[in-house]
């Protein structure tokens, strides 16, 4: 198996049609004319060929992910779905320098991003995670440029360019990866949803394998199997496309029901805002049987059956460190099934109730609920409704100079449907899988997950292109302390005098200064003190 594998994958549009004027394929190169699709591109090499080896040898496995914060389609295969921001997730080894590890996310992942040691990430099952809401992937896609093996460098540059315009890149290293054309090797992938191509694709020097595939979708069970055909090339051995058609279980799908959703706070925000995501359409589970294999012990026949599935509704929350959640309250609504929540299943990272922002250690938080799904509508023609209402807090902010709110973006929560895959699927073996850190890791490996559409024209119809709700914490400004201060200074002066007058009202009152314990009292003191007597 070659060390360096690039891949290419376009989903093309039914109208696409292959001729000589889109496609030209020759032995060292091929030229694409204008194809339209979604795209996809894969670099998978093996960890030898980087200069700097010191952080990725200290990981089991890391994935660093940056989504853009534009709202971006999630075309199959290619449907698993992210909150924008740049997502690290590690699970180190014993000898993991932290302090190393955040100096490398600074200088090769993004200067802007909070990290000081562990203390920055939150621990969740499965390992360590870090959120940043920057989306800059400049400095990642520099980082896999110059500390490429100068020898095969320029088969990349040229790629690496290219991907800064992509809607998500991810880098990612498992050594634990069942899948051995995958375990130990360094994968970088970009993808965009999609575009119209014209490109030049050359083969790649000794070791280096460069493939292209046009495909599209020929059938799609949502219980089951996807079916993709298309051509393929390996650039520099073929001079003629390769037709192809195969099926795989796909672990991430969107929901075929025209469900969406739209998140937005309650106003007034206060600092104690409401979270409200609203869920418009058929919100049914979208497998109802699964296949069952059942191999005898004595004749070893095959027994098919089906059984129903186990599906659940679940959102998954991403909480900057300016919002916070109080655990007990949401399990509270989640005992008295109120809120559309069903079950807390976890809620990692900074809650503690009284710390201002600026004392916050930890990027934030994350949250993973699973919801009520709503019943089916009796009466044909009304829309089935899901509102998810969290109670959350804001923390104080740091006062600002002519202002009296600091605006925030808050990331979308992700909701899907997570369904136990059936018997015989084998995820892994999709070329096309994903499967890295993240909420996936918060369920069993076999688990397939239909995502709902995000509709963001419904709550911020004058923002179409973002998926961001927007926050406004009150603060006090800065201009008000001229006032504030030395009207805090007379108040307390005047709060002293008023305890001293009345210390002093009350010392007449006593008649001085009291006796100390053991000394015998004024007896004509005490005589002209006592109450008149007719």
């Amino acid at each position: 198996m070659a060390s360096i594998r690039q891949r290419h994958t376009f989903i093309v549009h039914s109208q696409f049609r292959d001729t000589a004027d889109t496609l030209d394929l020759s032995k060292h190169k091929l030229t694409l004319n204008d194809v339209p699709g979604t795209r996809q591109d894969r670099l998978t090499v093996t960890t030898d060929h980087l200069k700097e080896r010191g952080i990725l040898q200290a990981v089991d496995n890391i994935r660093i992910e940056i989504v853009s914060r534009e709202n971006f389609a999630h075309i199959t295969p290619f449907n698993r779905q992210l909150a924008w921001g740049t997502h690290i997730n590690v699970v180190p080894t014993e000898i993991f320098n932290w302090n190393g590890f955040c100096k490398w996310i600074q200088s090769s992942v993004n200067s802007e991003i909070a990290c000081i040691g562990q203390e920055s990430f939150i621990e969740l099952p499965y390992g360590y995670y870090l959120h940043s809401p920057y989306t800059d992937s400049s400095q990642l896609l520099s980082y896999i440029e110059n500390y490429y093996s100068d020898a095969k460098k320029e088969d990349i540059v040229a790629e690496v360019e290219e991907a800064s315009t992509s809607s998500y890149i991810s880098l990612s290293l498992n050594k634990n990866s069942t899948d051995k054309k995958t375990a130990g090797r360094l994968i970088a992938e970009a993808y965009w949803y999609y575009g119209r191509w014209t490109k030049t694709v050359k083969a790649g020097g000794p070791d280096h394998r460069v493939e292209v595939g046009l495909l599209g979708k020929i059938a799609d069970d949502p219980q089951g199997e996807l079916t993709y055909g298309g051509i393929l090339a390996v650039i520099g051995e073929n001079e003629q496309f390769v037709p192809t058609l195969f099926d795989f279980s796909p672990r991430h799908r969107s929901v075929y029901q025209p469900a969406v959703y739209y998140p937005d706070f309650r106003q007034p925000y206060g600092l104690h805002p409401k979270h409200l995501t609203t869920v418009l359409g058929d919100i049914s589970p979208p497998r109802k049987k699964i296949t069952v294999l059942d191999v005898g012990e004595e004749n070893g026949e095959i027994d098919v059956s089906e059984a129903t599935t186990s599906c659940g509704l679940y959102g998954y929350y991403v909480l900057p460190n300016f919002i916070f959640v109080d655990k007990y309250q949401v399990s509270d609504l989640a005992d008295a099934q109120a809120g559309g929540i069903k079950r807390v299943v976890g809620i990692w990272g900074e809650t503690d109730l009284e710390i201002p922002v600026w004392m916050v250690e930890k990027w934030g938080s994350t949250m993973l609920l699973e919801l009520i799904p709503p019943e089916q509508p009796l009466l044909p023609g009304i829309m089935p409704q899901l509102d998810i209402e969290i109670p959350m807090h804001s923390r104080y902010e740091v006062p600002r100079w002519n202002t009296t709110v600091v605006k925030h973006d808050m990331p979308w929560p992700t909701l899907f449907w997570a369904c136990n895959g059936s018997a015989e699927s084998d995820m892994t073996t999709s070329p096309f899988d994903s499967n890295g850190l993240g909420h996936e890791y918060l369920f069993d490996p076999g688990t397939m997950f239909y995502y709902l559409h995000p509709n963001q024209t419904i709550s911020n119809p004058a923002n179409k292109t973002y998926l961001v709700t927007n926050l406004n914490i009150p603060v006090v400004p800065l201009e008000a302390y001229k006032y504030v201060q030395p009207w805090t200074v007379i108040v307390i002066l005047l709060g002293c005098m008023w305890i001293f007058y009345k210390s002093f009202l009350g010392f007449r009152r006593d008649g001085g200064i009291r006796k100390a314990s053991g000394v015998k009292p004024d007896k004509d003191k005490l005589d002209k003190k006592g109450p008149k007597t007719e």
